[in-house]
């Protein structure tokens, strides 16, 4: 009997185990499916990110060689123009325009005076171009 009785409980820490183990068994396996999939997600995250950055990597050296060629064309403008002189063209037309908009019900005569002070600064500040 006392046999019967431990062979009984035997059984039953056997059973229990094994349920036990089954269990947490199930539950691995959800948790294991649940991060595979977290895991796949992630990783097609990661690639697209790569992707874009490889085409913003191929965009920003595009930008730096367009920027390199400006600068080149802006070395040769500036030995051929002197700044300055340009923008107080510029100012001197600008000034002139909103002038004859202002005067433009007076005489006509007026706005052709304008035009050959514009003219003699342009002579006045004329830089000659260098070869």
């Amino acid at each position: 009997m006392i046999t019967d009785q431990n062979h009984s409980y035997i059984d039953k820490h056997d059973s229990s185990s094994s349920t036990r183990i089954f269990g947490l068994d199930e539950q691995n396996t959800k948790v294991y499916s649940m991060l595979s999939r977290e895991i796949r997600a992630l990783d097609k995250k990661l690639d697209n990110y790569h992707s874009e950055y490889n085409s913003l990597k191929k965009a920003v050296k595009r930008l730096e060689r367009d920027v390199g060629t400006q600068k080149i064309e802006l070395d040769d403008l500036d030995e051929c123009v002197d700044r300055e002189t340009v923008v107080d063209l510029i100012h001197e037309i600008i000034s002139s325009l909103i002038n004859e908009k202002d005067k433009s019900s007076s005489d006509s005569s007026d706005s052709s005076e304008e035009f050959d002070s514009v003219e003699t600064v342009r002579k006045r500040k004329a830089v000659p171009y260098k070869q």
